[in-house]
């Protein structure tokens, strides 16, 4: 593993990745990724929430040569959670979306291009508390699944169409531990299928994927905010004779005015073992607040790192997890033989605006860019979201610079 950044690798951090829409997990996308409440009827025991979202995506990537592309591309989705007892929820979720332009051609460099899609039923779970009188929750079905940061599984919102996995989930407070555990589908064996089913998978008879994690909150100290640890441990059968199996933890929380977010990961495979990190920190300066038309301000740092014998589940898609330009590709932060370093610079210029500056360097296998990047958000009237990103790259030894510019619209409604 090509560890860089020296003194960084003492750090923790937040990820680039929680700026804008674009990004895992603080964004505002990742918030409307579960609209399970919407317009409530009366009944509080048995009645339907509506809710949903439409967003407008436009796409300009230019390569300095003869590569212009435009792409704008929509989704929309509605869903409706049916309150069928006290303690039981069943819910069902359409998308209906175009997928990186809508006619199927490449876009250099993500090549992340489907054909224009249809409206779909992409979710259904039955969900209820108490099932068997444990305290637990079970929930049954298919829907949008990411394990804790998503770095090995998982799904976020830029993609026009996330990840749903199928299979059975469990929850249980657990006196504070907070307990998760899920079975969920694999390939299926290729039964049902036309398609010829690999002899391995055929042999194994499984090709499950098992998850089971905690997470436990740390707030004994006065002096140091809440402290979560969230161990795991995943197994992917859908890999033939040599089942994947990855243990690892994540930690977050703030310290002495530093937010903390850290994770570590090894993978085994039979003989083949791997292992990926991810470090980084945030700071909130107030000082900016000092200049003429700024609110508030953070300084992050983020450094990460993967063996090129590492590997995910293959259920990942994390656009933009190391840059607007999303030359990783879906794979994020954690794809094979990948180094990343991360800067940003977070203000609000004024009440309602959010912008950041960032700074991000890149290396994948043989590959090594650069990349700056600069994006800007505000709720318009009418409740419309907005964001506009920019990203300058530079590839490294190739005297290569590409622009990539975004622009997005997004309503919610329904609540």
């Amino acid at each position: 593993m090509k560890v860089r950044l020296m003194n960084l690798a003492a750090l923790a951090a937040i990820t680039l990745t929680t700026q804008g829409v674009a990004q895992q997990n603080d964004s505002l996308e990742r918030a409307l990724a579960d609209l399970n409440s919407g317009l409530a009827t009366p009944d509080s025991s048995h009645g339907v929430a509506i809710g949903g979202d439409f967003r407008s995506r436009n796409r300009w990537f230019d390569d300095d040569s003869n590569t212009n592309n435009r792409d704008l591309d929509t989704r929309a989705r509605l869903t409706f959670t049916f309150n069928v007892t006290e303690n039981t929820t069943a819910f069902v979720g359409f998308n209906g979306r175009e997928s990186w332009g809508d006619e199927g051609f490449g876009t250099t460099p993500g090549q992340f291009d489907d054909p224009k899609d249809d409206i779909s039923l992409s979710r259904a779970w039955v969900s209820v508390d108490n099932l068997v009188g444990d305290g637990g929750t079970a929930k049954i079905g298919r829907d949008y699944y990411t394990i804790l940061s998503g770095r090995i599984h998982g799904t976020d919102e830029w993609d026009n169409r996330p990840n749903t996995m199928s299979g059975v989930w469990y929850n249980h407070d657990a006196g504070g531990m907070n307990v998760h555990a899920a079975m969920l589908n694999g390939v299926e064996n290729g039964y049902g299928s036309t398609a010829p089913v690999p002899t391995a998978l055929l042999d194994e008879g499984d090709d499950m994927i098992y998850v089971f994690n905690f997470n436990y909150k740390f707030d004994m100290i006065e002096a140091v905010g809440p402290i979560h640890l969230s161990p795991y441990w995943i197994r992917n059968e859908n890999t033939g004779a040599e089942h994947q199996t990855w243990m690892g933890a994540e930690i977050s929380g703030e310290v002495a005015g530093f937010s903390i977010n850290a994770e570590y990961a090894t993978m085994d495979q039979g003989d083949v073992s791997g292992d990926a990190f991810y470090i980084g920190t945030g700071l909130s300066l107030d000082a900016l607040g000092s200049l003429p038309g700024v609110e508030n301000g953070e300084l992050s740092i983020a450094i990460s790192g993967s063996d090129d014998t590492f590997a995910t589940t293959g259920a990942v898609k994390y656009h933009n997890a190391a840059g607007f330009s999303d030359r990783l590709g879906a794979g994020g932060l954690w794809t094979a033989d990948t180094d990343t370093m991360q800067l940003g610079l977070g203000f609000s210029p004024a009440e309602g605006w959010d912008g950041r500056i960032a700074y991000v360097d890149v290396e994948s296998g043989a590959a090594e860019w650069s990349e700056i990047d600069v994006s800007i958000g505000k709720e318009l009237n009418g409740n419309v979201q907005s964001w506009f990103g920019y990203a300058h790259v530079d590839v490294k030894g190739a005297s290569v610079t590409e622009a990539t510019f975004w622009a997005v619209l997004e309503l919610a409604f329904g609540s």
